[in-house]
């Protein structure tokens, strides 16, 4: 079996003002501490550390880690809401902008509405990254994502509303396209953007594993089992403080017996 994937979620606590480079500053110490993990992936949330990325790309060569960052996009006159991925050789390996943007966003940073989504190929598999409310609110994303053969779909999200829905619509996204996700977000915080303050609802970042049998008897006992299907959740942060959350998961298992459970289940694709 190929070995699990070794996944850091960073929940950084950010400056009220998102766009201040010393959260550039903050996300390096906090990779600082990733150091030696030997970790595939690192994960910043939404819109953290906001800029910065040749720091970050000379952070991943470092660490020879993949690292996914909250960042805005300057295109031309444009500007995009993404997660950014960097390789472990420090590449800029792809943007995903965020297509669903809400009043709070688009008023008080001037951001675009992306279109589509794209995986991206990592060493370790395919990798779908989808930000905030394009993933756990509707269902294009991940069906996208998932038919491009996408292994495993990274949510970075921050908070302001409706925190408390984010792993239950997350746990629906996997359910339907039989697929690891993980999901993180900063620490509470009150951020200042357009010259207001806004409560930022941090925290209870996860990681949703669906399982990998070893064979379809497993897999039917399994399903006689399911129910609520909360045991997915194999990891959940315990507060909403600023946190280091570390997790392996297993991308083989879902792939192999994705198409047998859509087929169970009457799920068409």
């Amino acid at each position: 079996m190929p070995a699990p994937v070794k996944i850091i979620l960073i929940q950084p606590l950010p400056l009220a003002q998102l766009d201040s480079p010393e959260n550039v500053e903050r996300a390096l110490k906090l990779l600082e501490r990733c150091r030696g993990q030997e970790a595939d992936l690192i994960c910043f949330p939404e819109y953290f550390p906001f800029s910065g990325d040749a720091a970050l790309a000379a952070a991943a060569r470092e660490l020879r880690a993949y690292i996914v960052a909250g960042l805005v996009e300057e295109s031309g006159s444009r500007r995009y809401n993404t997660a950014t991925l960097f390789d472990r050789e420090g590449n800029l390996a792809g943007r995903q902008r965020k297509c669903t943007l809400g009043n709070l966003e688009r008023k008080g940073f001037g951001v675009t509405p992306g279109s589509g989504f794209q995986v991206m190929d990592t060493d370790f598999g395919r990798l779908g990254l989808a930000v905030c409310i394009d993933f756990w609110g509707q269902p294009q994303a991940a069906h996208q994502l998932t038919d491009q053969g996408a292994d495993l779909v990274v949510n970075p999200s921050i908070f302001p509303i409706l925190r408390g829905h984010w792993p239950q619509g997350a746990l629906v996204r996997a359910f339907d396209n039989y697929l690891p996700v993980v999901g993180v977000n900063t620490a509470s915080f009150v951020s200042e953007i357009a010259g207001r303050e806004y409560p930022m609802y941090g925290g209870h970042s996860f990681a949703i594993q669906p399982p990998g049998p070893e064979d379809g008897a497993e897999l039917s006992r399994l399903v006689r089992n399911w129910d609520d299907l909360q045991d997915w959740f194999i990891l959940k942060g315990s507060n909403d403080a600023e946190q280091i959350l570390t997790i392996e998961l297993d991308l083989a298992g879902p792939r192999f017996w994705r198409h047998v459970i859509w087929e169970r289940f009457g799920i068409q694709r």
